[in-house]
Order: C-alpha cells, then structure tokens, then sequence
C-alpha cells in the first residue's frame, strides 16, 4: 500500500500521507513519496495546469508526528542520522513550497515537529477541535527543521515563536486559532466539510490571478533558505552530550538531565 494516496477531482489535489498505524512519522519512504506528490502537484498547478488548488490531509488520528522515532534511534546506534535533513526533507519541502496553487492543509490531530513544519508550509490550516501543535526539537536538545523556525514567526512573531519552540508546550487547537497558526477551528465532524468548501472556492476562482498573488505573499525562499540554515544547526547539534542525554533517556523511559553541552 502506498505511504502516500493521491487524488484528483474538479481542480482540487488531495494528497493523503497514509500511515496511521506509526502515526503518519516520517520514515525515509514516506519522505520521498511526499517529495514526488509535491513536485506532481507544482508541475500540474502551472500554467493550463488541471490542478487548482491542493489539500494535504492525513487518514486516522494524527496528522503527522514528525520523524519515525524507530527509523531515528537506528540511525543514530549506526551513526547514520545527519544528512537526511539536507538529502530528503529539506527536497521534501522544496516540492510542498514550489507548488504555486493554494495549499490547504486538514489538520485532525496532533501535528509535531517536522510534522508542524508541514502543515506551516502550508498557506492555509484548518484545524478540528483534536488538533494539536507541538514543536518537540528543544526537548531532544536539537533546532527546528523544515523552515518551521521561519514560517512560524511569520505567523505569530519572533517573541512569540521563541517561546513556543524553546519552552516546547503543546498548543491547543483552540490556541492555534487564537494566534492565527490555523485559518479556522471546527468540530472534527465538520473538517472534511470547511476544507472542501473552502478547496472548491478556490478550484473556481482565477487561478492565475491566485498563483501572482500567492508569489507576491508568500516569500518561500526566505523559508527554504531558513531550513538550510536548520540543517546546519541540526548536523552540530546530533553531535552534542545533551542530544546524546536525550536519546538514551528516550530508550530508559526517564526525564532526560541536560547540562548544556
């Protein structure tokens, strides 16, 4: 079964991520199926394009939860775990960014680290009540990735981003809509709904007109830049004690003890 459904009706993308039994993480496969469904997408969104808009959803409980935490923990005991922020995610969300359509993103559950990243790649958020944010970097001892570090302060404010990726609490959905992190919070019965509703308004509207607008708005390669700038921070930091404090508390069930080294 694919990682990654993707279908298309009247103008309107839906691009499923399919793994809800590892809670949609980001294993290698997942990544690169992404990758592919993005780049489709842009590729099919230009010009006379039949792509008009394009919604990225998530099947079971959580949207997406960020790095496989299995995949990670193998890769760090073979020490293989530092380039695939530049080989894999960061091509990932150069795809998801170049799409010049809008991009609506459903988020039902959880949405942390990478995960987050995704859906504030994304021009639009509309969120259930279930929805959740959490960056889970600091906690680990490691920066932000996919541009996440860029992409939420354009949203919220330098102070504001601080505070939630340094102190790393979970922000409720209802939060996220006070902050404007999310375009809307609705009753999960009613998400697939708003998201359509809000998916056929534009998959009718001036497409071109769209896509100027949305270039001129949207300043993306500020966002690709700042993730290059992560994956530097992230390939120092996957060599530091207190990363290293963080995995083995991982694996012994206990808080880590950091000591800022």
């Amino acid at each position: 079964m694919s990682l990654v459904d993707v279908r298309t009706r009247e103008g309107i993308r839906v691009i499923t991520i399919n793994r809800p039994d590892a809670h949609n993480s980001l294993n290698r496969d997942l990544r690169l199926e992404l990758k592919d469904a993005f780049a489709a997408a842009a590729a099919e969104s230009s010009s006379e394009g039949p792509v008009r808009v394009v919604v990225l959803r998530a099947s079971g409980a959580v949207f997406c939860s960020g790095q496989d935490l299995k995949e990670q923990l193998e890769e760090t005991r073979k020490g293989t775990d530092t380039d695939k922020v530049v080989t894999e995610y960061n091509p990932m969300m150069d795809a998801l960014l170049s799409i010049p359509v809008p991009v609506i993103a459903a988020v039902q559950g959880a949405a942390a680290g990478a995960g987050w990243g995704i859906a504030m790649a994304c021009d639009f958020r509309v969120a259930a009540t279930t929805a959740a944010f959490k960056g889970a970097f600091s906690g680990v001892g490691l920066a932000s990735d996919c541009g996440l570090s860029r992409s939420l302060a354009d949203t919220v404010g330098q102070t504001k981003a601080l505070e939630l990726l340094l102190l790393d609490e979970r922000v409720s959905a209802a939060a996220a809509g006070a902050l404007g992190i999310v375009t809307s919070v609705v009753d999960p019965e009613a998400l697939d709904n708003e998201v359509q509703e809000l998916a056929r308004r534009f998959a009718t509207g001036p497409t071109a007109s769209y896509r100027e607008i949305k270039a001129l708005v949207r300043d993306t390669a500020a966002v690709t830049a700042r993730a290059g700038e992560e994956a530097d921070a992230q390939r120092r930091l996957f060599q530091t004690a207190d990363h290293a404090e963080a995995i083995q508390a991982f694996l012994e069930k206990r808080a880590p003890q950091f000591r800022g080294v």
